[in-house]
């Protein structure tokens, strides 16, 4: 019995040499799939986001066919196709389909900070209709809190202008949809508590002090409520997250 496990063991082996030396990237899916799987987020980054998603459906497909090679390697190459569709959808305002595509990348990563940001944005949109879905709001809450307390990276290793200010901009935006403007420290909640994390400028705001509601750009009171300052300064920071 022991010969016979240490014949399958070296069998193992030499088959896995071999397929190294085919081609080094099999156990990430090979080179044509990784190549593909590049070229659609090049397209993403470069805002081609049609093409892009065009490009991930082609290394899903290719992806599909390789039903041998369930590897743990090349669950990230998986992962990365499935976030990658889940971004182009978002980017094309198919929320639905993003989210159902990032649930599978993080099946295969769940510790991926773009796919994790992308569910985060997902929820939000689908929340954030008229009707507004408060249940699915709060889920983009509980991801945004969960991304902060799991100790993942600050941006995406594909597409570095999503980072950690995304999240936060998520956040404020979350806790402002569902009508909670206040700074809550100790829970770290509330619209205006994010955005004092994302533009420390805007600790001089006040929750009950009608004299603190303005844009410090401007210096003077120019808005008559906090819900109406703070929608200005969500406004404002959005241009500076997703600059024109």
């Amino acid at each position: 019995m022991k010969i016979q496990y240490k014949l399958a063991l070296i069998f193992s082996f030499v088959f896995m040499l071999s397929c190294e030396a085919d081609d080094p990237l099999s156990f990430y899916g090979g080179t044509e799939l990784l190549d593909l799987v590049e070229s659609g987020w090049t397209s993403f980054r470069d805002g081609d986001y049609e093409e892009s998603l065009t490009t991930f459906l082609e290394a899903k497909s290719l992806a599909d066919e390789q039903t041998n090679s369930d590897t743990l390697l090349i669950h990230s190459t998986y992962g990365s196709i499935h976030s990658g569709i889940g971004w182009c959808n978002l980017r094309l305002l198919n929320a639905d389909i993003a989210k159902e595509n990032f649930i599978v990348s993080q099946g295969y990563e769940l510790y991926s900070f773009g796919t994790s940001v992308g569910l985060m944005a997902s929820y939000f949109e689908l929340g954030n209709e008229i009707p507004m879905d408060i249940a699915l709001i709060n889920t983009a809450i509980e991801i945004g809190h969960w991304i902060f307390s799991s100790g993942m990276p600050e941006e995406f290793e594909n597409d570095v202008t999503i980072n950690i200010n995304d999240v936060k901009l998520l956040m404020a935006k979350s806790y402002y949809a569902k009508g909670d403007l206040s700074e809550n420290i100790e829970n770290e909640t509330g619209a205006l508590f994010w955005i004092v994390q994302m533009d420390s400028n805007y600790s001089y705001l006040s929750d009950d002090e009608p004299l603190s509601w303005y844009l410090y750009q401007q210096g003077s009171q120019e808005f008559d409520s906090l819900d109406e300052i703070i929608l200005m300064i969500i406004r404002e920071l959005e241009r500076q997250v997703f600059p024109a």
